[in-house]
């Protein structure tokens, strides 16, 4: 088997196993994204977003973008802010309630995470975990 063959192969199964893993802790602790959830995370992780910026960032059309964030919004999860750098424009930013809400998901995710690493693994396994790691920060 050629070197461009294998890796094709690793990197497929690396695809295959990462998304069975966030799929499955995201069903397990009932934390499944959604697209409220995705513009939610962009937010926390941008600060403030136009809809336009938003609507971009996430591959759907702008319409689409302005109805997610009007119901977020209904919802109390996000505000409408006047742009820093253009007082004619918004930007949305996220609420304390949302950033709460977003916090609390990603530690029962982890926590999900970490009880299945208690259950199942030894400490090969877990060094073993922890050299994967240090492959993907490379990735990344």
């Amino acid at each position: 088997m050629s070197t461009e063959i294998a890796t094709q192969q690793l990197a497929e199964e690396l695809r295959k196993m990462v998304s069975h893993l966030v799929r499955n802790v995201r069903v397990s602790t009932a934390t499944v994204r959604t697209s409220q959830y995705e513009t939610l995370d962009l937010l926390d992780s941008h600060d403030a977003l136009s809809i336009a910026d938003l609507a971009r960032l996430r591959g759907v059309k702008h319409q689409s973008m302005r109805l997610v964030v009007n119901e977020l919004e209904a919802q109390g999860l996000v505000l409408r802010q006047k742009s820093a750098q253009d007082a004619r424009a918004q930007v949305i930013v996220l609420s304390d309630q949302a950033r709460a809400a977003l916090a609390a998901a990603r530690q029962q995710r982890a926590e999900w995470i970490a009880a299945r690493i208690d259950a199942t693994l030894d400490q090969q396994d877990r060094d073993d975990l922890q050299k994967g790691l240090a492959a993907l920060r490379k990735l990344l």
